[in-house]
Parts: C-alpha cells; sequence; structure tokens
C-alpha cells in the first residue's frame, strides 16, 4: 500500500503543476485575487469574536486578547476542515483524468491538501503580526521552535482524513453531506472560539474532559495556544497523541485508499 505514496516522487513535477494550478485558480477572476487567502480568515475572526465577545460575553483568560484567541487558532482549523470538505469530491470531480491517463491517483488527495497547509501557511504570516500588534507583551520564546511540529500535525492529520475520505466518498456519495455536518459539530468541539478554561472553570465532568482531550484537534489548537499566547511549550502528551493518531490514521487510510482505487474509474 506504500508503493503508491513512493511512485509519487515519479510525478512530483505533476504534483506540483496541481498545487500550482490550484493556487491559482482559486481565485482566478476575482478582483482581490490572493489576498482572498487572508481576507477569508480575518472575516470570519470578526463574525466569531462579535458573536461570542460582545454577544455571549466569553471571555479569553486574564492578560489574553480574545480576537487574538480565535485568530491563533482559527487559521490551523480553517486548514483541516477545507481539507476535510474538499476532500470528498476531490476523486470524482477528476473523473475525466482518473479514465484516461494513469498516474498515482494519491497525487489528488495530496495536492488539494498541500494546497490548503500552504495557504494556512501563508495566512499564519499575518497572524504572527496579529501577535505583535495585538498582543505586543506575548513573548517571543524559545518554544516558537516547536511550531513545525505543530503544523506537520496539521498537515499529517490533513492528509490521511482526505485520503480516507476521498477513496470512501466514491463509493459512499452521502459522506460528503454527513461530514459537512461532523465538521460543524467537530468545529464547537474544539477550543477555537473559547478558551480550555472555559470549561474547566464550569466544572466539566473529569471523565468528559477526559474524552474531550482524545479529540485530535485539540492538542494542535492548544499547543498553538500554549507557544503563541504564553510563549510556553505545548503539552508534550496532548502534540504525541495527535501526532500518533494522525500517522495510524494515515495507514489505515492509504490502504482503504489502494483497495478502493482499483474500481475508481468504473464507480465514478
Amino acid at each position: 500500500m506504500f508503493k503508491e505514496l513512493f511512485r509519487i516522487y515519479d510525478y512530483r513535477e505533476m504534483l506540483k503543476n496541481s498545487v500550482r494550478k490550484e493556487l491559482r485558480a482559486r481565485y482566478k477572476k476575482s478582483v482581490l485575487g490572493f489576498f482572498w487567502t487572508f481576507l477569508n480568515p480575518l472575516l470570519q475572526l470578526l463574525v466569531y469574536s462579535f458573536v461570542f465577545n460582545q454577544i455571549m460575553s466569553v471571555k479569553a483568560p486574564a492578560g489574553q486578547n480574545y480576537t487574538l484567541l480565535i485568530f491563533v487558532g482559527l487559521v490551523p482549523w480553517t486548514c483541516i476542515s477545507a481539507t476535510i470538505n474538499q476532500s470528498t469530491t476531490v476523486i470524482i470531480a477528476n473523473a475525466n483524468l482518473i479514465k484516461k491517463i494513469y498516474f498515482p491517483r494519491l497525487i489528488l488527495p495530496l495536492s488539494m491538501t498541500l494546497t490548503n497547509f500552504i495557504n494556512m501557511l501563508l495566512t499564519e504570516i499575518i497572524v504572527f503580526a496579529a501577535v505583535l500588534v495585538l498582543s505586543p507583551r506575548a513573548p517571543i520564546t524559545i518554544a516558537y521552535l516547536f511550531l513545525p511540529i505543530v503544523f506537520l500535525a496539521v498537515f499529517l492529520l490533513s492528509f490521511s482524513i482526505a485520503v480516507l475520505l476521498s477513496a470512501l466518498t466514491v463509493y459512499f456519495r452521502d459522506l460528503e453531506h454527513i461530514f459537512g455536518i461532523i465538521t460543524m459539530f467537530w468545529f464547537y468541539l474544539t477550543p477555537v472560539i473559547y478558551p480550555v478554561s472555559l470549561l474547566t472553570d464550569n466544572g466539566i465532568n473529569s471523565t468528559l474532559f477526559t474524552l474531550y482531550k482524545l479529540n485530535p484537534t485539540f492538542g494542535i489548537i492548544d499547543s498553538i495556544h500554549q507557544i503563541m499566547l504564553n510563549g510556553q511549550f505545548p503539552v508534550g502528551k496532548y502534540l504525541g497523541y495527535d501526532i500518533v493518531f494522525s500517522l495510524v490514521m494515515l495507514v489505515i487510510a492509504l490502504a482503504v485508499f489502494d483497495k478502493c482505487q482499483r474500481r475508481f474509474a468504473e464507480e465514478i
């Protein structure tokens, strides 16, 4: 099942061109073009900040900026959720290409994941600038060296889910709609628009809190909060769990993809 993954190297030019094409086509003929990469999360930030901070009075922990808390977590979450939603149609949308020529089918979910990941990295430039402006006392410490590991966890989780869903949706088209709902529910189970302290301060049951932390996006968002808002090292067990979970998920996804791809041309 790993042969397909290694074969991608021989088609690296195709992968590179696919990512470049997707990045260019995403905002083709729009007035602001590539600036929508930055504007989309900023607009979401304004909406969430107004609704939850001003209307629902959700507050950040003492010494932190609530708007910044959302922004720091929203960018990686957007990468993950966009990859999940797009992965359900990535094989079906390329039906003509699959039927005409041979290439490692894994390139399709990989190029889509890379496109969203590159968008995330570019937006992180704005996030870092926002940290300096909105929270000038936020310490820039050696903990920032752990950010690449957190970003790796984002990529691994996104890619593993994309591989699995892209293959299964060819056979079960309802997954596209089901995962739209699951992703929405998953968003509220991840500490993006509220701090973890909101749960602990309100006396969440210890068993429920343990289950809550098994959410594979919990460690990612919590780690980014710790690094960028507090200048502290992420909690190793949370981030480590996310990486191990994603790697196990990737192995399963590759096995499922390998079996499913044999009949892609017939099913689509």
